[in-house]
């Protein structure tokens, strides 16, 4: 029990952290009034949103183990503290009381009344965490904190407080540090008061670091270096998008602090430029012959303050180092600039990585770009390669981008010839090792040590590097099953064969799980292996068991999973990781024994995202969600957030409920949106846009176009004469949907604001053939204000994503140094739109030359834009450095969306030829290789279908031709099957040559087991319809391993049929978890179950139809759920069966007429099956939460059927997936609206002339008006009937 004078102090602790949040409700007079000293920050103002942000790190407190603290409504009676007449108004520590009572009433009900010592009115429950310290101390403390009054002594206050008291009062002070700190960047700080605000703020970067961070444009060195200590440490929780952002302003800062430049100085502030007259070439502020700063004299080409004619030289020393020599004092606190003056620019290779800064930097090294890393100094890497503070710069920083990862250790190898030193300092290489390419000549000792280093690594090339890592330590190991070579191998311990893991022991087993951590990625044959052992074959296993397996949970079965208890799961953070790693079948099975342990509310409150998103609606509907507060923290699907808003808001929201929405912004609809603007147009547009990565292009559009909308209210003409401070306040995403007349009369006055906010504009919520895309792009190239023969590298590059929209014939116009610099850039753009594709190749050979004369270095700096044109990929003439380039360039392009996003909003190059090449290179030793057919057969010179090369290949292998197949021999399809049997397109050619492999290793099919059917994969669809019939094996989970490939309709039939007869259930016996597990193999079953159905309806579409048993119909509705990348075939069940689908949606949900956003959402594909009459019911609101892919399947008749208020409200999404089938229907209106809906108004007639010939894009909808679903398949068609099969079973 706490005693008077524990409760005073700590008491005082937070009426002093509630008075910097409310300090209008002290007195003038209280000793709680600012300090007058500037130098010392008083208590600023409360950021937005403190109280939510303040409450999840509170409740990472009780994570952490630290008891609540407990209050009473009023704490300052009987507080042992005698309180001034000004405190005697209404206390403000209500509000501290408020957050803690608002806390998860499940995590405090493990605190009973007898807990709580009645007669205090605040306290802390005590725990280990907590050690009071003696009497007199808390006098001594308490007078302090009472005479406290500026934030940093509060804080050096609290830091003595013990652990459990500190947590809490830290969560509470933490935002308000962060904002303290970004206000003024401590400029008027001593460096140990911005310590402690750097400290205090910690646990908000470590936990919820804002998704717009806003970082100070000036900061002192000291200041600079702790605070880049501070960012290193939370490292971890940033995203890539702040990382980058953050090393960019460190980049800023240390030139403007050590050099007196700027980088962005050509762009930092852009002039306003009057129109210009007829005629008129240069600016008007400009004498004639001027071409630089108006404020440089003639012959000056640098600052100002030198003298003219005076150079700068190449690489500037600073003006002192981070760091203070011994015995010197830090430098004194240097003037803030004048941030109306334009700083100089800083040279083009200024040489700013010098040994202190790197030290600074730390772990943002680890993505530097390349032109930053080619110009650090040799003698200034090598003393920090050797320093303390190198191993950290690079260890837990994730796979490096490979270009710059060779680099970093190229640079490394240079420096470390002189002392021979590199091999014994291996263990500080970090992430750099997964590039050492130099493993054969390593000991056994060695091996180790690189060897513990390569969990991070994602390069292609480093599963080669395991291997000879791990021969070399077996090869000293005198027992292959011993502990100690677990410990050895570290990550190569992946490459071990099943048979080989089952030759060690559980414990050996655990252990090394648990040092591996969950990232780890096994085969699924070494899961299954790793489980079996580690479970011994027990079909009930705790939460604890369950964890232990960590990444290997992927091979446990389904049938375990579904009797877990939540005892040892819930709550446990590894819980999220390991369910990110099974199967949808795995996560449904594991979902049903935790409901049948736990209530739903207790389970949403605990379940990771992974697990929350496979939640029915059924499943929310009984956790009775009520609050927003129930809400935050989650990541929910579009259509439970549907269902969410408007079961705990209906049509009434404000905008405080708005910014508590988080992930359930995505099930607000536009109507819900224009209300809320009638309180505040500009307020309701800014609360949208603080959560961008929850918005559908559909909301973006729509609140944009009320924001203009009330702003022209406000004032007619609102964008002729809009000012700086106007336009600064319109968010960015919502600025690139002002129509294109408007974005051409914005005046010359708003210039700089404007390219502020183009450099950081992300364009991939415009339709790529927007209008507003060349209207946005010409609007800036006025602000320069020159010619395109005259503008700078940094002016080209200020435009930002903008520049990826420059048509190649103005590219053509710039000066040849800028133009190499600004293609450069281009080969960054995530989208160019295809009308540039061939002029822009073309004026890449202008340039450089024909690609297969390019250097190594040229390829890796244009190469995603050599990917523009196929022909010039599979041209490449053979070089011994080509191979590794091409696959460094395939590791550094990003993994393409899943589903694929309509062709309007991302439109990337074709990769089929760039894999190709790749295969070509791994598979021949000849030095031409002429352009072949995908599958032709290789010259000679070709190497042999080694089992390594097999698995090197990996996807690749379906290159092979089958011939080549044809060529190996029983052993090596033995130890490569698994490898092969995951490629999922093969040709039927190369299966019929694979079938007969797989009987010459292992005999007939009859005679299989389970394993080797499982290891065959994809391998199996080469078996005749009697074979797969009789494929001997019984489990859910090798069915739904098996779906991922690309079955035919007689192959499905003949699957289905030989599992229902082998696990002698009927179909009425299926639950939900076997339905999930079945998967497209529910579509094999034949026509005479299907009862009273048309059957002959669906025998003319067989060879592509989903043939559905009518008791199947009215019991459930089929779900497919694909979470591969790759295409797992192509499926289109016919109308008919969507209709009947549709029939019994009416009938379990009603009428079409009263279906909500979220039931219209959840039934996905089905909604394609609704007649003329039922698409006309539906309320305009309902069509923007279409899924995308119901669109194309939608007959034309019907949609033509539509009004244009429904069509205008299909949003960006949908209206981009309409086919030209459906689109060739619509009358005049129509079509503008469905134009209007894309947000901008577009000529879908140009757009199909604009179709590139070279790369035609895949997967597009047919033009009867149905979409071939390639990429995704079975799976995206069948994946939104979850929700209704779970209404139905659960």
């Amino acid at each position: 029990m706490a005693s008077p004078g524990e409760k005073a102090l700590l008491l005082l602790f937070l009426v002093h952290a509630v008075s910097a949040l409310y300090p209008d409700t002290m007195s003038p007079m209280s000793p709680m009034m600012l300090d007058p000293d500037p130098a010392t920050p008083g208590f600023p103002s409360p950021p937005a949103r403190f109280q939510d942000m303040a409450k999840k790190l509170m409740m990472r407190c009780l994570q952490m183990g630290h008891l609540l603290p407990m209050t009473m409504d009023n704490p300052f009676n009987n507080s042992g503290v005698q309180m001034e007449d000004s405190m005697s108004r209404p206390n403000p520590l209500s509000h501290f009381h408020s957050l803690l009572t608002s806390l998860s009433a499940e995590e405090t009900d493990t605190y009973s009344d007898t807990d709580m010592d009645s007669a205090s009115r605040f306290y802390f429950q005590p725990n280990s965490t907590m050690k009071y310290p003696d009497s007199d101390r808390e006098r001594n403390v308490t007078k302090r904190m009472w005479n406290c009054s500026s934030l940093p002594s509060f804080i050096e206050h609290m830091r003595n407080s013990s652990a459990g008291p500190q947590c809490f009062l830290r969560a509470f002070i933490a935002p308000l540090s962060w904002d303290a700190l970004m206000m003024k960047g401590g400029d008027d700080m001593e460096p140990e008061d911005y310590g402690r605000l750097v400290w205090a703020a910690k646990p908000l970067l470590q936990n919820m670091p804002p998704l717009q961070m806003t970082l100070p444009p000036w900061i002192q060195n000291p200041h600079l270096e702790e605070m880049m200590k501070m960012l290193g440490e939370v490292f971890g929780s940033l995203s890539e998008e702040q990382r980058v952002q953050i090393r960019e302003w460190a980049k800023e800062r240390v030139a403007q602090n050590n050099y007196n430049c700027s980088h962005t100085a050509a762009a930092w502030r852009p002039r306003p430029i009057p129109e210009q007259k007829p005629g008129q070439t240069h600016r008007p502020e400009q004498e004639p012959g001027q071409t630089h700063r108006p404020e440089q004299k003639p012959g000056q080409t640098h600052r100002p303050a030198q003298e003219p004619g005076q150079t700068p030289k190449p690489e500037q020393e600073p003006r002192h180092t981070l760091r203070p020599e011994v015995g010197q004092n830090w430098p004194a606190r240097p003037p803030q600039p004048d941030m109306t003056v334009m700083p100089s620019p800083c040279p083009p290779r200024l040489l700013w990585l010098k040994m202190d800064v790197m030290k600074m930097m730390g772990p943002f090294l680890s993505g530097l770009p390349m032109d930053d890393i080619q110009t650090i100094p040799n003698d200034q890497l090598c003393p920090f390669f050797h320093s303390p503070q190198f191993p950290s710069s690079f260890r837990g920083v994730g796979g490096l981008p490979p270009l710059q990862g060779r680099k970093i250790l190229q640079k490394i190898r240079e420096c470390s010839q002189k002392r021979g030193d590199l091999v014994q300092n291996l263990d500080r290489l970090g992430s750099l090792a997964c590039f050492y390419d130099d493993a054969p000549t390593l000991n056994s000792s060695m091996s180790r040590l690189l060897l513990s280093q390569l969990d991070d690594c994602s390069n292609s090339g480093v599963n080669k590097l395991k291997k000879k890592l791990v021969n070399t330590v077996m090869s000293s190991s005198v027992d292959d099953s011993s502990p100690e070579l677990l410990r050895a191998l570290g990550p190569g311990v992946t490459l071990l064969s099943p048979f080989h893991l089952s030759q060690f022991s559980p414990d050996a087993l655990k252990d090394t799980l648990m040092s591996l951590g969950s990232e780890v990625k096994w085969g699924l044959t070494q899961a299954k292996t790793l489980a079996n052992k580690l479970l011994q074959g027990k079909q009930e296993v705790s939460g604890k068991e369950l964890m232990s397996l960590g990444s290997a949970v992927t091979g446990v079965a389904s049938s375990v999973l579904r009797k877990v208890k939540s005892q040892g799961l819930l709550g446990n953070e590894g819980l999220d990781m390991m369910s990110q790693k099974m199967t949808s079948l795995q996560r449904k099975a594991l979902l049903e024994g935790l409901l049948g342990d736990v209530n739903a509310s207790e389970l949403i409150q605990k379940v990771p995202a992974s697990l929350l998103s496979s939640l029915s609606l059924t499943s929310l509907d009984k956790a009775n969600l009520t609050s927003l507060d129930q809400l935050e923290g989650k990541q929910w699907t579009r259509a439970q957030s549907a269902f969410l808003v408007r079961n705990i808001l209906g049509k009434k929201m404000t905008l405080t409920d708005m910014r508590k929405l988080g992930s359930a912004m995505q099930g607000v609809s536009c109507e819900m949106i224009e209300k809320v603007a009638e309180s505040g147009v500009l307020e309701m547009a800014q609360a949208v846009t603080e959560t961008p990565r929850w918005l559908s292009k559909t909301q973006v559009c729509c609140t944009a176009q009320s924001l203009f909308a009330g702003l022209e209210k406000k004032r007619a003409g609102y964008f002729n004469n809009i000012t700086d401070t106007e336009l600064e306040e319109i968010p960015t995403l919502l600025l690139l949907h002002l129509p294109a007349e408007k974005i051409a009369s914005l005046p010359a006055s708003v210039c700089a604001v404007f390219m502020k906010k183009m450099k950081e504009a992300n364009l991939s919520s415009l339709p790529l053939t927007s209008r507003s895309r060349p209207t946005l792009t010409n609007r800036a190239l006025n602000c320069l204000g020159r010619n395109m023969s005259k503008l700078s590298s940094e002016e080209v590059l200020s435009l930002g994503s903008l520049l990826c929209e420059l048509a190649p014939s103005q590219m053509s116009l710039l000066a040849p140094e800028v133009l190499n610099s600004s293609v450069q850039a281009l080969a960054s753009c995530k989208q160019i739109p295809p009308r540039h594709w061939r002029a822009l190749f073309q004026l890449l050979n202008d340039t450089y030359g024909d690609p297969s004369d390019w250097t190594a270095d040229t390829i890796k700096s244009l190469g995603p834009l050599l990917l523009l044109d196929d022909s010039a990929v599979r041209s490449l003439r053979f070089k011994s450095w080509l191979k590794e380039t091409l696959s460094d360039l395939m590791d550094s392009l990003p993994s393409p969306p899943v589903p694929n996003p309509p062709q309007e909003f991302s439109r990337g190059p074709d990769l089929s030829a760039l894999r190709w090449k790749l295969f070509s290179l791994s598979t021949s030793t000849s030095e031409v290789m002429p352009m072949r057919r995908r599958r032709a057969v290789l010259p000679q010179g070709e190497v042999g279908l080694t089992v390594s090369l097999l698995e090197e290949l990996g996807g690749a292998n379906v290159y092979w031709s089958p011939a080549q197949l044809s060529k190996m021999d029983a052993g090596t399809i033995t130890a490569a099957v698994e490898t092969l049997g995951e490629v999922l397109d093969y040709s039927a050619e190369q299966l019929v040559v694979l079938r007969e492999k797989a009987i010459q290793a292992w005999g007939p099919v009859s005679g299989l087991n389970e394993s080797q059917v499982l290891q065959l994969g994809c391998v199996s669809q080469g078996f005749n319809l009697t074979e797969l019939a009789s494929l001997p094996f019984s489990s859910l989970d090798t069915l739904e391993t098996l779906s991922r490939c690309s079955w035919t309709q007689p192959q499905r039939e003949a699957v289905w049929r030989g599992f229902v007869e082998r696990i002698n259930e009927t179909v009425g016996e299926l639950g939900a978890v076997e339905l999930v597990g079945l998967d497209q193999f529910i579509c094999g079953l034949n026509t005479e179950e299907t009862g009273q159905l048309n059957t002959d309806a669906f025998r003319s579409d067989m060879d592509s139809a989903c043939v559905c048993l009518r008791e199947l119909v009215f019991k459930c509705v089929i779900y497919l759920y694909r979470e591969a990348v790759q295409s797992v075939g192509e499926v289109q069940c016919p109308l008919a069966v969507t209709e009947l689908l549709k029939q019994r949606a009416v009938a379990v949900f009603g009428e079409t007429q009263g279906w909500t956003e979220a039931r219209v959402n959840s039934l996905g594909n089905i909604m394609a099956g609704l007649s003329l009459s039922e698409f006309l019911s539906l309320s305009p609101s309902a069509f923007s939460f279409l899924s995308q892919t119901s669109v194309p399947l939608i007959p034309p008749d019907r949609l033509a059927a539509l009004s244009t208020s429904q069509l205008k409200a299909l949003g960006p999404d949908n209206a981009a997936m309409v086919t030209s089938a459906q689109w060739a229907v619509l009358g005049e209106a129509q079509r503008a609206a469905l134009g209007n809906a894309l947000g901008v108004a577009y000529d879908r007639v140009a757009y199909d002339r604009a179709e590139p010939t070279t790369n035609p894009p895949r997967n597009l909808p047919q033009l009867s008006g149905a979409s071939m679903l390639g990429t995704l398949g079975v799976g995206v068609f069948m994946q939104p009937f979850l929700s209704l099969l779970l209404g139905f079973v659960l």
